[in-house]
C-alpha cells in the first residue's frame, strides 16, 4: 500500500497536499527577484510561502511569482518580510525576559558596561524591551546593545521605531547594522546574545553556521537565548552549559 501524501491546511482552512519546492532554476530565479538566498531557509517553510502567495494572487505557478516580484516593489518586500518571518513585539515572550532579568541580576561583572547582541533585530523591540530591562536594573549606562539583520528595511525600521519609543538617554545606547550572521559576527564578545525565533526558519547548513556564530561570539560567562521552540542539540552543546529555559551559559 503507498504512503499516504502528507497534507497541510490551506489559507481557506481545508486540507491538502504539502506543498513542495520549484524545481531549481525557478527557485534561483525567485531569489534573484526577492533579494534572498531562499535555500538557506527551511525547505519546508519557503514551499509554504510560495504556495500561499501563488495562490494568494492567483498565479499560475511559482516562475510568474517570480515575474510577479521583480516587477512590483510592494510585492517584493511582503514577500521577503513573509520568508525571514519578521514578527516580534516589545517583551515579548515574557517568561524569557524575566528568565534574562534573574540571570543578569545575579553575575558578577565588576562594574565592567554590559555588551548584548540581539541577532535577527526585525524591528527593534527585542533590543529596546532589553535596553528597557537594563535601565530598571541601572545598568544601561556604558553598555552596547548591537542589533543585526539580514535585511536593510528592517535595519531601518528598527532604527526609526526605536527612536519613538526610547528617551534619548537609552535610545543612545543602541545600534542596529545589516548583517548575515550565519557568514559573520560582529567584532569583539558579548555578555548577552539573543538569538531568538530565527534558527527555527533556517536550513540545517545555515542554521549551524549561526548557532556556532552565537555561540563563539559569548564572552567567559556570557548566556545566549534561544526562543521557545529552540534547543541546543544535546550531542552538540558548543561548550555551553543549561542556564535554564532555552538559556545556555559560556564557561567563565
Amino acid at each position: 500500500m503507498p504512503a499516504a501524501e502528507p497534507v497541510a491546511a490551506t489559507d481557506a482552512g481545508r486540507v491538502g497536499p504539502e506543498p513542495t519546492l520549484p524545481d531549481a532554476a525557478t527557485l534561483r530565479a525567485l531569489s534573484a527577484s526577492c533579494g534572498l538566498e531562499l535555500a538557506a531557509f527551511r525547505p519546508a517553510h519557503v514551499a509554504r510561502t510560495i504556495a500561499r502567495a501563488v495562490t494568494r494572487l492567483g498565479l499560475p505557478g511559482p516562475a510568474a511569482l517570480a515575474a510577479a516580484i521583480h516587477g512590483d516593489p510592494g510585492l517584493r518586500g511582503r514577500f521577503r518580510r513573509a520568508v525571514a518571518v519578521s514578527t516580534t513585539g516589545m517583551f515579548r515572550d515574557p517568561a524569557q525576559f524575566e528568565l534574562l532579568d534573574r540571570l543578569m541580576r545575579a553575575d558578577d561583572r565588576s562594574g565592567r558596561p554590559l555588551k548584548v547582541w540581539s541577532i535577527g533585530a526585525s524591528d527593534g523591540s527585542e533590543l529596546c524591551s532589553l535596553a528597557l530591562l537594563l535601565e530598571a536594573q541601572g545598568v544601561l549606562d556604558g553598555a552596547t546593545l548591537l542589533g543585526s539583520d539580514l535585511m536593510p528595511e528592517n535595519v531601518a525600521l528598527a532604527r526609526e521605531r526605536s527612536r519613538e519609543r526610547l528617551a534619548p538617554a537609552v535610545f543612545s545606547a543602541l545600534r542596529f547594522e545589516e548583517r548575515d550572521v550565519s557568514r559573520s559576527t560582529p567584532d569583539g564578545t558579548w555578555d548577552v546574545v539573543l538569538c531568538r525565533n530565527v534558527l527555527i526558519h533556517l536550513a540545517p547548513g545555515p542554521k549551524a553556521a549561526m548557532l556556532d556564530h552565537a555561540a563563539g561570539a559569548l564572552a567567559p560567562g556570557g548566556l545566549l537565548l534561544l526562543g521557545r521552540s529552540e534547543r541546543l542539540p544535546v550531542s552538540d552543546r558548543r561548550g555551553l552549559v543549561d542556564a535554564g529555559a532555552n538559556a545556555y551559559r559560556c564557561a567563565p
